[in-house]
């Protein structure tokens, strides 16, 4: 059963899981950890990179590497609107903050079924090679997952830094109220913060277009490798169903026991 073939697929499959649930995690830990709101419509922006995917590839014909930062530009850039309508009064109120986007993912899923419609969809592969060495099968789709999620980890993190917005919004994460004494633009700050996370959730839902289917950054990406590895080494074994069972009890198990996070630290 554990042969090398085997094996290298379920690693292979957890990178590329871990790699997409990190691109996820860092856009919702980054506005929690800026605007103090935990963002239940993240996962929603995500959704909206991947049909905007799907229609760039199925009725505009475009190679894969245009449409997917297109997109992911189209959805970052219409997330400023819903950030101004319905994000910006409730920063720094988690409360509040909640409410709003439990309603606003309400609104974007039902409206996303009314235009797109309930029924899945499938594309052509838009890489269909497969690589070999020796015992060890590498799918060209994966790999490219791998490459562009690893191109834009890397530029997140040099962004966030070594860049003097990205320095602003790690002193807007860390007191607000020192950051605006020092002359930084909160507002400014919050927008570019959501700006970043929500691209890279478009991007992440893109990317997950071709395999056909809090507050810790650092913690975002490991949470993301972990859940990644769970999943792939369970759904080999047992199956998808259980698979997706298990890692949302994984979790659920994660948060009682670590509610602070994998390497976050309690607040007093």
């Amino acid at each position: 059963m554990f042969t090398v073939p085997v094996l290298s697929q379920i690693v292979l499959n957890g990178f590329v899981l871990a790699a997409i649930y990190t691109l996820v995690a860092l856009g919702f830990t980054l506005i929690f950890g800026i605007m103090r709101i935990i963002n239940f419509a993240h996962g929603e922006f995500a959704m909206l990179g991947g049909f905007l995917v799907f229609f760039m590839l199925q009725v505009a014909n475009m190679p894969f590497f245009v449409a997917l930062p297109l997109a992911s530009f189209a959805v970052a850039g219409g997330g400023l609107v819903l950030e101004a309508l319905v994000y910006r009064p409730f920063y720094q109120k988690e409360l509040q903050g909640m409410i709003a986007t439990i309603g606003l993912s309400t609104v974007i899923v039902y409206s996303a079924v009314l235009l797109f419609g309930s029924h899945q969809r499938s594309i052509p592969a838009s890489f269909t090679a497969i690589f070999t060495i020796g015992p060890v099968i590498l799918p060209a789709d994966r790999l490219a997952v791998l490459t562009v999620a690893a191109i834009a980890l890397a530029a997140f993190y040099v962004f966030i830094t070594f860049t003097r917005i990205g320095l602003a919004m790690r002193v807007v994460a860390q007191d607000l109220e020192i950051a605006e004494a020092q002359g930084i633009n909160a507002r400014a700050t919050y927008r570019a913060a959501f700006f970043v996370a929500t691209f890279l959730a478009a991007l992440a839902g893109g990317l997950l277009v071709i395999l056909g289917g809090l507050g810790s950054i650092p913690g975002a990406a490991a949470g993301g490798l972990v859940l990644g590895m769970f999943e792939s080494f369970v759904s080999t074994f047992y199956g998808l169903s259980v698979a997706q069972f298990a890692s949302l009890g994984a979790v659920i198990v994660l948060l009682v026991l670590r509610p602070e996070g994998l390497l976050g630290r309690a607040e007093r």
